[in-house]
């Protein structure tokens, strides 16, 4: 197991980078790399130094580079009020119910009466930059592909919307129960919880029924993998019985 630290102080950053403190601190400044601010410090999350240096087109430590040559680079996780802080977008994250609650995926709270956020999900920059990357993978597969955590969608592909008589974008924060038929349901969340316990005996390959306009319910087969990051999340690919 690594024992590479996650966060990183300004002078941690700024020996590994073989640039001045001045340097590091006017990137976190000026917003152009995120940092923690712990008292009177900052703390710098790795994942964020490696996407403002892969992006910006600065060199990558060596040190950086070998612990996540096998990683592709992804901003940090952090909550949706932290992400709008200082701008005008965040002036109704207190009235929010989001902030309130201290929600993780704001997303998944979309459908309430309560969540202050004015944009739609699909076209949110803290969506697009956070979470969008984590899954652009399922674009590529050919089967209705979905990634989800906690019986929320982060979204899924064409095919899988196509599959849930929805729009794709609507796949967004949408919940299990949404789409699947009470038929079904318990079995989606008692095998969620198995394998998010991690238990040897949890099925990967099951058989589900989804909500069909058509004919009130549509078997299919799916088949579940528990995603290494982010931890607690799934990739669910399902093949429709064919009929």
């Amino acid at each position: 197991m690594s024992t590479f630290p996650k966060v990183l102080s300004v002078a941690q950053a700024s020996a590994m980078c073989g640039l001045g403190r001045t340097t590091i601190g006017y990137w976190i400044r000026t917003n152009k790399l995120r940092a923690n601010r712990v008292g009177r410090k900052y703390s710098i999350p790795v994942e964020e130094l490696l996407f403002f240096l892969k992006s910006a087109g600065h060199r990558i430590p060596p040190e950086l580079a070998e612990e996540n040559s096998r990683e592709p680079f992804f901003r940090s996780f952090q909550n949706c009020w932290l992400y709008w802080q200082g701008s005008t977008h965040s002036k109704n994250c207190k009235d929010c119910m989001v902030f309130k609650n201290h929600l993780n995926v704001c997303f998944t709270a979309k459908n309430n009466g309560s969540l202050c956020c004015p944009g739609k999900c699909d076209e949110c920059q803290y969506y697009q930059e956070i979470y969008l990357p984590r899954i652009q993978f399922i674009h590529q597969i050919e089967l209705p592909a979905t990634v989800y955590t906690d019986l929320c969608l982060w979204g899924g592909n064409k095919k899988c919307a196509q599959l849930f008589e929805v729009q794709e974008k609507d796949l967004i924060g949408m919940g299990v129960e949404n789409v699947v038929h009470p038929d079904s349901l318990e079995t989606v969340i008692s095998e969620t919880k198995r394998m998010a316990l991690g238990g040897s005996d949890a099925p990967r390959t099951f058989v589900i029924f989804v909500k069909n306009n058509r004919n009130g319910k549509l078997k299919v087969d799916v088949s579940v993998y528990p995603l290494r990051k982010p931890s607690g999340t799934f990739l669910v690919l399902g093949k429709p019985e064919k009929g």
